[in-house]
């Protein structure tokens, strides 16, 4: 069950580090798991390639998929690696089995440089903890951690998420029941507002080094004190939105949206500073359901799809954005 907070209004900027939403929460305490394969796996094929490890963990290794005790894995889950191949061609990697489960993948690169590999869990795990795959290809070696929750948590896979390829390297983020990742809502103004959805780190302490957020501004509605909840729907139609002006006042002229994400170093880019220009970019609401929750707090959960160029807020470097898609929750606060 949501959960929503009501908040002050924020700056878009604010988005990525605030507490907006708690989705799922656990108390329940783990523990790890070793594996029973120490060499990291067994890979095979005519291509030659190399993970891209970042001190002990693969640099955006991304687990996404439901993991829980005594349960066999589903077709989601799945771990998304980035690698440098230096010879094209076909290849296989199977992981170590630990705690009961493996992962295993198999395709084709039709290029070098850097790309990305997919392996499939398959098996059931035994017990509730975190177990850590040792992975190393191409004499690079590295670690993906996954969780498994208990017999007794639900869980619910990856209901929310972001994914997008950004300046050629995929980037994912999923919500779990035990990941401290929440799906949140926020709102900028009184009378005349925009709206904030996100997926961002909702734990204690600092987020996990190397990890991401991303989150979408919606603007403007007027007369949100007296809206209606058919009104507030009827602000996010499924279709196509443009991209807001860059500078102050960017929603007064109608309806648009800033896209702003946190890169694994924690640097913040968006569609609006740089240049600002998004020509020939696109953004498309694909599907929107509508919840209450438990507080009586009416909200919908929207599916979007995108493609931008994106700013360094800081230093206006433009990186583009491909393939984007997110699902996370826009509420009536």
């Amino acid at each position: 069950m949501s959960t929503i907070i009501t908040r002050p209004k924020i700056g878009f900027h604010s988005l990525l580090v605030l507490l907006l939403v708690a989705v799922f929460c656990s108390c329940q305490k783990e523990m790890s798991f070793e594996t029973s394969n120490s060499g990291g796996g067994v890979s095979g094929g005519s291509a030659v390639f190399a993970l891209v490890p970042s001190g002990a963990s693969c640099s955006d290794a991304v687990v996404s998929g439901a993991y829980q005790a005594g349960t066999a894995l589903g077709t989601d889950a799945q771990i998304v690696l980035t690698v440098n191949v230096t010879k094209a061609g076909d290849w296989t990697y199977t992981t170590g089995t630990v705690n009961g489960y493996s992962f295993t993948g198999a395709g084709s690169f039709a290029a070098t440089g850097t790309q990305s590999i997919t392996l499939y869990g398959t098996g059931t795990p035994a017990a509730a903890g975190t177990n850590e795959f040792p992975l190393n290809i191409g004499g690079a070696a590295c670690k993906a951690s996954v969780t498994v929750v208990p017999a007794s948590t639900p869980v619910t896979g990856s209901d929310f998420y972001y994914k997008a390829t950004i300046g050629g390297v995929n980037y994912s983020q999923v919500v779990t029941a035990t990941n401290d990742f929440e799906a949140g809502s926020g709102l900028n103004g009184v009378d005349d507002v925009s709206f904030v959805a996100g997926i961002d780190y909702g734990g204690t302490g600092q987020p996990p080094a190397g990890s991401t957020s991303m989150g979408v501004e919606k603007g403007l509605m007027h007369g949100y004190l007296s809206a209606t909840n058919a009104a507030f729907k009827a602000f996010f139609p499924i279709g196509d939105v443009p991209y807001a002006k860059p500078g102050v006042g960017s929603f007064s002229n109608g309806d648009g949206v800033i896209l702003g994400w946190s890169d694994p170093s924690g640097d913040s880019w968006d569609t609006q500073s740089g240049t600002g220009d998004q020509t020939g970019s696109t953004f498309k609401i694909v599907s929107i359901t509508e919840k209450t929750d438990i507080t009586g707090t009416y909200y919908l959960v929207v599916k979007m799809q995108f493609s931008c160029k994106l700013y360094n807020h800081t230093t206006g470097t433009m990186k583009q954005l491909t393939n984007g898609e997110m699902v996370s929750i826009f509420a009536k606060i």
